[in-house]
């Protein structure tokens, strides 16, 4: 399978580059600037303001402090009419890096590192952005508080609109026996905020450790991938993937090639499905060792449980 990103760019490589690329992606060098904005007050009323006079903030190094960069884009949407001069760096909207993983601190940002998930956008401001702030990769409209995806096949798929640029991201997740690394195309799948340690995937490692090998798995609502991976990087001889939601499908097939197992017909050790977690059962002649799920907020699970039940013996379901 060839890790090609729909924009056209390099925006998706393996686990082993990526991981190589991030040890200094966002630490500045030792010219680089801290502005020290107030992120609750409006640039006109803060007193260090020097940011501005040095081309906000950009250093010889080539990166720009998070802080300075969303100045440069609040600047913008204010130019553009979408906020008024007394709005904050907290009226533009939430930053996604374009590589997540914890951070001590606020980052340095490369070209290209960072997308932009704002309310209070349009086309023409985001395509602006896009051209005039280099360190913006993508803009996309829509609520951080809405969970993206789909809730159950009643029910219509919710996403966010890509106003411009490429919406691909990938989050790095850190697990008891090495590093995942997830892509998302941000504007069709949730958002998950960069952690030290992972609640799902730490009951997962708990659960598998009392299993023997040979073991299988089905991550029945599997989003990208990221249970159902681990799951095989813990030895599961076979892992079922499962999401009603295409694009969930389309992005494991990805996070699986990115994460070192093969996308092709000659593949044993999993298999990927796009069905209604309930149509599942009738798929699957053979009960596994462990049935994952991770329902969408707001689902009631109780008639998943039932499917699940025909589908493994154990169930751990995320709550």
């Amino acid at each position: 399978m060839e890790l090609k990103c729909e924009c056209g760019g390099e925006c998706i490589l393996d686990r082993l580059s990526l991981l190589e690329r991030v040890q200094d992606f966002y630490n500045g060098c030792k010219s680089c600037h801290d502005p020290r904005l107030d992120k609750r007050m409006p640039l006109k009323d803060q007193a260090n303001l020097e940011v501005i006079d040095r081309d906000w903030g950009k250093c010889r190094c080539g990166k720009r402090h998070l802080d300075s960069t969303m100045g440069h884009i609040l600047v913008i949407m204010v130019e553009e009419g979408l906020l008024d001069e007394k709005s904050s760096l907290r009226s533009v909207g939430s930053p996604l890096m374009t590589i997540g993983y914890p951070l001590s601190k606020a980052p340095f940002l490369p070209l290209k590192s960072l997308m932009l998930l704002s309310e209070n956008m349009d086309k023409k401001t985001a395509r602006r952005i896009i051209s005039e702030v280099p360190e913006v990769k993508g803009v996309i409209r829509g609520d951080p508080r809405v969970t993206v995806g789909i809730l159950d096949s009643e029910h219509e798929p919710i996403v966010y609109e890509r106003l411009a640029g490429c919406d691909m991201r990938c989050d790095i997740i850190e697990t008891p026996i090495g590093a995942l690394c997830i892509y998302k195309r941000q504007s069709r799948m949730h958002i998950e905020s960069p952690r030290s340690s992972y609640p799902k995937v730490m009951s997962l490692y708990n659960i598998l450790r009392k299993f023997k090998n040979p073991f299988k798995v089905i991550d029945a609502t599997c989003g990208p991938g990221t249970l159902g991976l681990f799951a095989l990087f813990a030895g599961a001889d076979k892992v079922i993937f499962n999401d009603i939601w295409s694009e969930a499908v389309k992005m494991t097939f990805i996070n699986l090639e990115v994460n070192g197992f093969k996308v092709g017909k000659g593949d044993k050790n999993f298999e990927v499905y796009n069905e209604d977690i309930r149509d599942l059962p009738s798929f699957i002649d053979e009960k596994y060792d462990l049935c994952i799920i991770d329902p969408f907020p707001g689902v009631n699970a109780s008639s998943f449980l039932k499917a699940s039940k025909k589908l493994a013996r154990d169930i751990l379901l995320i709550s």
